[in-house]
């Protein structure tokens, strides 16, 4: 198995592998750090409790999960003709790539726990304010954000693959399918919600589960976009 040379592929252009996500992250932690810093200037730094416990549902380290989807989207449409003009198997390459979304996964998670140590430690930059220790990373310990980060972009990396990959395969149309089914999906469920009111307080009993519930919704996720994912990658057309 020519996997060393599947992994070489994705890490030859470092920009990409490394630096692409970090630089947009830390353009959007240069914004909300702007934010504590005018904050505290208004307020003399005071009162800023309600602002700090807010921004648990803060969403600007999507700026650094949303380019790792992509990250999963890239290595079909870019990475995978290469690695099959090249002569590697189709095999070959969905197994390099999978060690290579897992490594990505472990490393930028790991990133994200010591962001969050610090933020706690510093009770948020000394500005009250949230980048890492947010909902979508955990807010609990220090380990479960390292595992719910992992699960997360892992989710995200599979699914994107899996997307471009299903698009690959069948055209645009899969994709206007997929976010139509979605879309019906979605529809349905609010509409049950209005006039069933059991099924409303199912649907809202599910934003109260426990921790370990989520996580086993995260990494089926992951897993089924990944068994996806490897299904298509068979049959991809190299473009």
């Amino acid at each position: 198995m020519r996997i060393k040379s599947v992994v070489k592929l994705h890490t030859a252009n470092r920009f990409t592998f490394f630096g692409m996500p970090f630089m947009i992250a830390g353009i959007a932690f240069a914004i909300i750090l702007t934010v504590g810093i005018f904050a505290n200037v208004v307020t003399g730094g005071q009162d800023l409790e309600d602002m700090y416990m807010g921004m648990t549902w803060n969403g600007a380290i999507f700026a650094l999960l949303g380019p790792l989807m992509g990250f999963g989207i890239t290595s079909m449409t870019q990475y995978f003709p290469l690695a099959t003009g090249l002569g590697l198997t189709r095999w070959e390459f969905a197994r390099g790539t999978g060690l290579i979304f897992i490594a990505n996964a472990a490393m930028f998670s790991v990133f994200v726990t010591l962001g969050k140590i610090i933020e706690e430690a510093t009770s948020g930059w000394g500005l009250q304010v949230r980048f890492f220790n947010v909902f979508y990373t955990g807010i609990g310990p220090a380990w479960q954000t390292l595992v719910q980060t992992f699960l997360l972009i892992l989710a995200f990396m599979f699914i994107g693959a899996a997307a471009a990959t299903a698009v690959n395969r069948w055209g645009q149309m899969a994709l206007w399918a997929g976010l139509l089914v979605m879309l019906v999906v979605i529809l349905v469920a609010g509409m049950t919600a209005f006039i069933n009111e059991e099924f409303l307080a199912w649907l809202i009993s599910l934003l109260s589960m426990g921790w370990l519930p989520w996580m086993g919704v995260l990494l089926t996720v992951g897993v089924v976009s990944a068994v996806a994912w490897m299904t298509l990658v068979r049959r991809a057309q190299a473009r």
